[in-house]
């Protein structure tokens, strides 16, 4: 994740670097989808076998882990969209038409369509994660239908989305560790509740990075809206 941000944008290093980041992504997000789903399919046989646990003891683990199981899915189908659309922009360039294809958009709508469900779950059972992320996704997910549905593009504007879709999918991921196998590295230093902050650090600082590059890559590629840039060429 980091070698494609640090190394020099455009080098070969760079697009070697972003394409190994990409087919890793995909692996890494598409067996969370598979092993989520699997859990979500029977739980009782990923959760509870050879486990000593009376029937109220069972319904009381299920009733939190099966939505976070849902919320670990949303974040692989998270990682998936976003590391898929920052590379489909880079290929499509100006050409965004190509991306309202149905096999491209099915996806993204499933990201809208479980972020609300896992967002309502959240409030069910009262998991404040679950409500945050619910909306970070429902976001994500709008945001690319905008793009991908936008008239006119601004001159070179594929390069914001691809940087701010990179972020996204790192987003996902560093959320993802730290929710869950992180958790018990992070256990040794903070107790229960304060471990919420690692798991916002992700979006906090991701959604902040988002903010600085972009007003840095607008200045510096001269991304400027259509109408002021056709207006530009006229004068």
């Amino acid at each position: 994740y980091w070698l494609p941000i640090v190394t020099r944008k455009g080098s070969a290093l760079h697009i070697k670097a972003g394409k190994w980041f990409y087919a890793i992504m995909l692996v890494l997000s598409g067996s969370g989808m598979l092993m989520c789903s699997i859990a979500l399919y029977d739980p009782i046989a990923i959760y509870v076998a050879g486990k000593n646990m009376t029937e109220a003891q069972v319904d009381k683990m299920l009733y939190w882990r099966i939505p976070v199981s849902q919320f670990l899915l949303l974040l692989s189908l998270l990682t998936w969209v976003t590391v898929r659309h920052a590379v489909a922009v880079l290929r499509v360039k100006h050409n965004n038409a190509a991306l309202r294809a149905w096999p491209y958009q099915g996806p993204n709508l499933m990201l809208l369509l479980l972020a609300i469900y896992v967002g309502w779950q959240g409030i069910t059972v009262g998991i404040t994660l679950l409500i945050i992320f619910a909306a970070v996704s429902l976001l994500s997910a709008i945001s690319i239908c905008f793009y991908v549905y936008k008239k006119d593009l601004q001159p070179r504007q594929w390069i914001i989305e691809h940087f701010s879709s990179m972020i996204g999918a790192g987003i996902a991921v560093y959320t993802a560790f730290f929710a869950a196998g992180g958790r018990r590295i992070v256990a040794q230093w903070l107790p229960e509740h304060w471990q919420l902050v690692t798991w916002l650090a992700a979006p906090a600082l991701g959604t902040l990075a988002i903010l600085t590059l972009k007003g840095y890559y607008q200045r510096k590629f001269n991304v400027v809206p259509a109408k002021s840039h056709k207006a530009l060429q006229q004068n």
